[in-house]
């Protein structure tokens, strides 16, 4: 990759990792009619991607995958040098549809962009990670590091202490009532999506017609999108970081309940109620 040494940047944009790629942040030039998924990990980022792409093509089923049409935002592109992903991105029409994990403070264009955020419960997210981790293939597990966990304990120690979804949460709280910014419970979404897909309309002002809408609500499904699950997977490259069937698993509410004990649980809930404050643990049902 070629570019400014990362020394250089402030570090607000965080550290380079096989998944966050701070001269991407840094360099990326927002505009007003963006908008960024805004997700910690696992808690329904993909099917936002999707729900956004859809809502905003009015029904695609033809689409190669969905990081062409919704990039991940600080994803390193180790195949293209940081001035051919800037151009890249630039080269999107607007509206155009990124995605991205990052805190409030890492994100570019908080106060130009509009943002729509998705939460989950962080025992869901946990056991979907670790899910998550066992799909990858052997490859992906080795580039990213998660070859060292052979169990789910394994998993959960390392999810609580990199901590991404607790750190996610606490940076975007003090903002869900921005006037840009658009934030949903995964559960409600998995409850009844017709409101959801209203109020993303109003939201960013986009009008669909009754035909498209049945056909928006078609391509989002669990059924079709775990169907047409290599769309999900692959990347611009051509190349998958799961096993065949995996990623686009379950997708449910509550399946903590089959795989963490009553300890690892505790010790979720207890740093949730330690780092949050509590309009959001009564927001997120904690």
């Amino acid at each position: 990759m070629t570019g400014t040494p990362e020394q250089s940047l402030d570090p607000r944009w965080g550290t380079r990792d096989p998944t966050h790629d701070p001269y991407l942040l840094a360099h990326f030039t927002p505009r007003a009619d963006d908008v960024l998924i805004t997700t910690a990990p696992k808690a329904g980022t993909t099917w936002m991607q999707n729900i956004l792409h859809q809502l905003r093509s009015g029904g695609d089923p033809e689409f190669k995958t969905i990081d062409q049409v919704v990039p991940w935002l600080e994803l390193p592109r180790n195949h293209l040098s940081h001035e051919q992903v800037l151009a890249q991105y630039e080269a999107m029409p607007s509206p155009r549809l990124f995605k991205t994990h990052c805190t409030y403070e890492q994100t570019p264009g908080t106060d130009t962009v509009r943002i729509i955020m998705s939460s989950r419960d962080p025992r869901d997210c946990m056991v979907s990670f670790y899910h998550h981790v066992m799909d990858m293939t052997d490859e992906a597990r080795a580039y990213t590091g998660y070859d060292a966990m052979k169990n789910f304990d394994d998993v959960f120690d390392s999810w609580m202490k990199h901590g991404a979804w607790f750190r996610n949460i606490k940076s975007w709280w003090p903002h869900k009532n921005d006037s840009n910014v658009l934030w949903f419970r995964y559960e409600d979404m998995k409850e009844d999506i017709d409101p959801v897909i209203e109020q993303i309309l109003e939201f960013l002002g986009w009008q669909l017609n009754h035909e498209q809408i049945k056909q928006v609500k078609k391509y989002i499904s669990f059924e079709w999108m775990k169907a047409h699950s290599n769309k999900f997977t692959e990347n611009t490259e051509g190349r998958s970081f799961f096993k065949p069937g995996g990623f686009i698993r379950k997708g449910q509410v509550g399946d903590h309940k089959s795989k963490l004990s009553p300890e690892q649980e505790s010790l979720i809930l207890e740093k949730a109620h330690t780092e949050l404050e509590p309009d959001c643990l009564a927001f997120l049902g904690l």
